[in-house]
Formats: structure tokens, C-alpha cells, sequence
């Protein structure tokens, strides 16, 4: 340690900043410290210190999220390649002020469009954002759901809070297959809840929303899937990524 800083250092070390310690001994030693205005010192200790733990907020994000080892990047959704985006919706869903304005962003096409791509390189960028952030696919989330209210009816309960209360929540697949019933329902709580919160739901999805209700085992009760439908294409965004 540098002496005249080594009182400094050791209360940096104690509270666990050791690479600011670091980088203070490192700046100190320096022959043009002395020259250094005090905002200057401050930005030169703490900005490592910043970056380690961004990253490694990042990471966590990542991994709690179900995204990590995921490398879709926003600047990616760009139409050429064999994509074609609305490039106009693209830029200003790429700010996230639609999670902050409590919006869902619903992406469309055929099989093989990209969707999927979209929705992880959404829901990356987020995390880099300090979301909270959760992605699983659409079948198996409602597969979990199910087995668990049948199982313990408090426990479900306490998991779809805690799915409600995911700031962005992504769904890939969306009604991929019929759903019977009790998984539509579930469905409908999900995203009844998480409406009343104000978080945002991202999902994935082949099909047109106005065909949606064919593919919830509702027989004729058409409000459900109505608000279903409401919920996530009338309070959001709708972006459609085709096959050039």
C-alpha cells in the first residue's frame, strides 16, 4: 500500500471493495497522481469496481432469467439476412420504455421466422437493464403450473405471484398446441395478475391473435380468450418478424 492512502485502503478492504483498494494503491503510486483533481481520482477507483459488479449483476440476471450462455443482441434485429422487421417499432422497442410503461410486446410469424431469437435478444437486453427478467417456454411453464395446483393448491398459488411479479416475463411458443381447459385457465390468472401489477409479458407466437380462442379448450365461452387477447395484444406492442 501506499502509505498516505493505507488508512483508505484497509476501510475499502473491510467493506469489501477490494478492487477499489486495489485501484486507489495502484493510483496512487502513480508519479502524475498528485496532479489529479478529486473527481478524477474517484472516477479511476471506482470504475473498476463498477464494471466487475455490472458483470457480475449481469450474469446473475442471465442465469435467474433462464438466458444464460444466450448471445441474441438487440442491434441483430436489423430486416436482411433473410429477416424482414419493421425496423420503425424495432427502434423504439429497443429503448424498453415499454416495460417501463407496463406495455406487452407480442411477436408474430410463421415457424422458423426468428421469434424465438427475438424474444431472448428482448428479454438479454433487459437483464443488461437490471429487469428482472424470467424466459421459458410457453408448453412447459403451463405443464409446471398445472402439476403443482393439483399437487399443493397453496404452493401454486405462491408460484403464480411470484411469476406475476417477474418484471418481463417471456413465453416462446405461445399456444404452440391446444390447451385443454384448466391450463387456459391458468393461463387467464397468470396474466390477469401480472395486468393488475403492471409487469410485462413478452411472448412468441405462429398464430394470428384473432384464432387464438381455437386453440384454448373453452368451449363457448369466448370472454376468456377475449381477455386473454386484450391483455396482451391490446395493452402492448405487436411486432412481426417474415421470412425475406
Amino acid at each position: 500500500m501506499a502509505r498516505n492512502t493505507e488508512d483508505i485502503e484497509g476501510m475499502l478492504e473491510y467493506l469489501q471493495l477490494d478492487r477499489m483498494a486495489e485501484s486507489l494503491d495502484r493510483l496512487a503510486r502513480t508519479p502524475g497522481f498528485p496532479s489529479f483533481t478529486p473527481i478524477q481520482a474517484l472516477r479511476e477507483i471506482i470504475t473498476e469496481e463498477y464494471v466487475a459488479q455490472r458483470n457480475s449483476q449481469r450474469e446473475k440476471s442471465l442465469r435467474l432469467g433462464k438466458l444464460n450462455g444466450c448471445d441474441a443482441q438487440m442491434e441483430n434485429l436489423r430486416t436482411g439476412n433473410g429477416r424482414i422487421y419493421n425496423d420503425n417499432i424495432i427502434s423504439q422497442l429497443s429503448t424498453l420504455e415499454f416495460i417501463q410503461d407496463r406495455k406487452n410486446l407480442s411477436i408474430l410469424g410463421e415457424s422458423g421466422a426468428g421469434k424465438t431469437y427475438a424474444a431472448k435478444a428482448f428479454g438479454v437486453a433487459a437483464c443488461n437493464a437490471n429487469y428482472r427478467v424470467y424466459f421459458s417456454d410457453f408448453t412447459m411453464l403451463l405443464d409446471d403450473l398445472c402439476i403443482l395446483k393439483r399437487k399443493d393448491l397453496a404452493k401454486y398459488q405462491k408460484r403464480i405471484r411470484y411469476f406475476s411479479r417477474i418484471q418481463v416475463l417471456i413465453l416462446d411458443d405461445f399456444l404452440v398446441t391446444h390447451i385443454e381447459e384448466e391450463r387456459a385457465i391458468i393461463l387467464f390468472t397468470l396474466l390477469k395478475q401480472r395486468d393488475e401489477l403492471g409487469t410485462s409479458t413478452i411472448i412468441s407466437s405462429q398464430y394470428n391473435p384473432e384464432t387464438w380462442n381455437r386453440y384454448l379448450g373453452l368451449s363457448d365461452d369466448y370472454a376468456m380468450p377475449d381477455g386473454i387477447r386484450r391483455r396482451l395484444i391490446d395493452q402492448g406492442f405487436v411486432l412481426l418478424v417474415e421470412k425475406s
